[in-house]
């Protein structure tokens, strides 16, 4: 059996945290729509993974402590258009509004993220 040539490659998407029970969540929710995501913990391996996996989306745990606004920004830009969906804490606007302003696809707390997880999913993962 060959190996597959880029052009059929399955296409990549990406989720960034350091949450190993939620990243769990999510992955499983996305087997489930027959979609794999892969998990990094960090911004700098989220923008390595991006740069060359071009991922068709990525989701963005605003809890990772590396992703400073720059980096979000950052990330943003590496997506070529690409949603960004970010998700954190309610309760820290400072970093909800730093993912609005670098210019992420959505920004929402973790709670709504966490409740509508499998439309999200439709929505931002499944191949349009």
């Amino acid at each position: 059996m060959s190996a597959p040539e880029v052009g059929d490659r399955a296409p990549v998407r990406l989720l960034v945290t350091g949450d190993l029970i939620f990243s769990t969540k999510i992955t499983g929710s996305a087997r489930l729509l027959g979609l794999d995501v892969r998990v990094v913990s960090s911004a700098s391996a989220a923008l390595a993974r991006i740069r060359s996996d071009s991922p068709q989306c990525i989701l963005l745990d605003l809890s990772v402590s590396s992703l400073t606004p720059d980096l979000i920004r950052e990330i943003v830009l590496a997506a070529s258009g690409k949603p960004v969906v970010a998700f954190g804490s309610h309760v820290d606007t400072a970093r909800l509004d730093a993912a609005r302003a670098a210019g992420c696809t959505a920004v929402m707390p973790r709670s709504r993220f966490s409740a509508e997880l499998p439309e999200l999913l439709k929505q931002y993962l499944c191949d349009k």
